[in-house]
């Protein structure tokens, strides 16, 4: 496989994963960094201490953890997906050059 058709497959399955999911920038958000702050806000517990597993300090763990990658996510990640979403759909590359 040659570097156009690698890139050619890669901008295609970047269409097929962003086309449906713009629609919804508020449930991507959520999903993406409910996505992020389980698993580390679990670790993060674990390397602490693993006598109070959920306690009142993992909450916060998660809760800070969330909203940073939420705003992250939201601001930031969304308008990188979505310039490059526009820039795929309005000018196709051509590829016979």
């Amino acid at each position: 496989m040659n570097s156009k058709e690698y890139y050619k497959k890669k901008n295609d399955g970047f269409l097929k994963y962003w086309g449906p999911k713009r629609k919804y920038r508020l449930k991507f958000s959520l999903l993406q960094s409910l996505y992020f702050a389980v698993p580390f806000s679990i670790i993060f517990q674990v390397l602490e201490s693993f006598d109070n597993f959920l306690s009142l300090q993992f909450v916060f763990k998660f809760i800070s953890i969330f909203c940073v990658y939420f705003l992250l996510t939201h601001y930031i990640t969304y308008n990188m997906y979505e310039k490059r979403y526009q820039k795929l759909i309005k000018e196709p590359e051509n590829l016979d050059q």
